[in-house]
């Protein structure tokens, strides 16, 4: 073979280029130097709306019913009979999602970071201090912007505290109150266990039927003992609610993500 026959090792046959690689969009024939890699953005399936809600994957409320477990007094709780997905509505009508524990001898309200995975603070009542539950639905000023339809529980105590002074009463951070309204948390999860765990009214029913136990068989001293159950209304007193409407349609008391952010 003369050298003018020879075939120019350094260039691939014509025929051995792939098809595919060569008509497709991503790959060019033209130099290497005016090429731009691009971006592939892989179709995104939608996901079920109970997972906007950290609470609601999978496991988590296990862990964090562990850790709340890990945490609890023999003497002043006993053991834990239930957990509930619920949500706290403030008396300046923010929300907050929770979780309630019913035990033997106490209620737990956990705040819990479903962010970061721990138990930020955990708020006991006594069950024997507990002396109304109010069941009904929200009631609101007419002047006030935002009006949340559903039921609610209202849950006082220590019927002897005098009644919270003009700034506690203002302050939205404010520990003088002697009660606690919970709500229906706003997420419908496709498990039925979780869906079972959210139910308000199944709570008020467990919660009724502790409290009355304990103040039959472990009465506070010195005080009228036992539980008055009222269905009525449960009045809101914010007056306006500027608040409230930005903080319900943000959903800032719960856990989900936000912009690609979770929080």
């Amino acid at each position: 073979m003369s050298p003018e026959e020879k075939p120019n090792e350094t260039s691939p046959p014509t025929d051995s280029v792939d098809p595919k690689i060569s008509s497709h969009p991503m790959y060019t024939l033209a130099p290497r130097a005016s090429y731009t890699p691009q971006y592939i953005d892989p179709e995104r399936t939608p996901k079920p709306v109970d997972e906007d809600y950290f609470i609601f994957r999978p496991t988590l409320v296990e862990q964090a019913m562990k850790d709340i477990q890990s945490h609890l007094s023999p003497e002043e709780d006993g053991k834990m009979r239930s957990t509930w997905i619920l949500a706290q509505l403030s008396h300046w009508g923010t929300e907050r999602e929770v979780l309630a524990c019913i035990c033997d001898r106490s209620l737990l309200i956990c705040y819990y970071d479903f962010v970061e995975l721990g138990r930020s603070h955990v708020f006991r009542v006594p069950l024997n201090y507990i002396g109304t539950v109010t069941w009904g639905p929200l009631a609101y000023p007419k002047l006030a912007l935002n009006k949340r339809e559903g039921n609610a529980i209202q849950i006082k105590w220590d019927k002897l505290r005098e009644p919270p002074s003009l700034l506690s009463w203002w302050n939205p951070w404010t520990q003088d109150l002697s009660y606690i309204n919970l709500i229906q948390h706003p997420g419908n999860p496709t498990d039925k266990d979780l869906r079972d765990m959210c139910q308000l009214e199944t709570f008020m029913e467990q919660l009724v039927e502790m409290v009355k136990m304990v103040h039959v068989h472990n009465p506070l001293p010195g005080s009228a003992n036992g539980l008055l159950l009222l269905q009525r209304p449960v009045t809101m007193d914010t007056s306006l609610g500027l608040v409230s409407l930005f903080n319900h349609k943000v959903q800032l008391g719960y856990a989900k993500p936000r912009w690609r952010f979770g929080f």
